[in-house]
């Protein structure tokens, strides 16, 4: 098992990607996200990758953030859109094509004043 802890919020795809004519690019914050993001992977060293690169993979990823607005109800915030920037960016940092996920789940975690996410990677049985 991987466990990795991104100790920022993510934004979402609507905010990573910018549009000139019908092409998508990265806009540069993007860039430096997933700069951040490779830097929190380094401590991933390939002893723990040893016999993960060709396995049918199980990713859970839990967002903590503050869900609630101050009269109790829900935040309008659509974290499945979140989720792809930061799966790709891990499974780039580390060197596996993320074409191996079989099971991907998410969770929301209620916490508040901080916000992070935690990506756990393991041989999906």
């Amino acid at each position: 098992m991987i466990q990795i802890r991104i100790p920022f919020k993510t934004p979402t795809i609507n905010h990573l990607y910018g549009q000139h004519g019908v092409r998508k690019y990265l806009k540069p914050e993007a860039k430096e996200l997933r700069k951040q993001i490779t830097e929190e992977c380094q401590h991933i060293l390939s002893k723990d990758l040893e016999g993960i690169w060709d396995k049918i993979l199980s990713v859970h990823v839990e967002i903590y953030e503050d869900w609630y607005c101050k009269n109790k109800t829900v935040k309008r915030k659509d974290v499945s859109n979140r989720e792809k920037f930061l799966i790709d960016s891990v499974f780039d940092a580390i060197g596996i094509d993320d074409k191996m996920i079989f099971k991907h789940t998410m969770e929301k975690i209620q916490v508040v004043n901080e916000e992070y996410a935690i990506v756990t990677i393991e041989e999906y049985k």
